[in-house]
């Protein structure tokens, strides 16, 4: 289990009513999380968007397979050259285009 400090962790019916305070804390980084208790049970996490982001980024980056694993044909050579390939198209600056 994810560990909380204590400000980081509170009821369904605190949250609700001091949704904007938590809220601010959220987007000013008092806070990196909210865990949210509900009868005496951890029910949901709140985080900030861009550490949403970032945590969906990282889950798909971990699930996409190989080069070698989609073409199938390919060999092991041929897969890493494309494998650096794309690497270098994704350093390109997007604003340079």
């Amino acid at each position: 289990m994810m560990a909380f400090e204590k400000k980081e962790i509170v009821s369904a019916t605190q949250l609700v009513r001091q949704f904007s305070n938590f809220l601010t804390e959220l987007t000013n980084r008092k806070l990196k999380k909210i865990a949210i208790i509900k009868n005496n049970e951890m029910k949901a996490v709140v985080l900030p968007i861009d550490e949403y982001e970032n945590l969906v980024l990282r889950a798909n980056a971990s699930n996409q397979k190989s080069l070698k694993d989609f073409f199938g044909s390919i060999d092991k050579e041929e897969a890493d050259q494309m494998e650096t390939a794309l690497a270098e198209c994704r350093k390109v600056d997007e604003n340079e285009w």
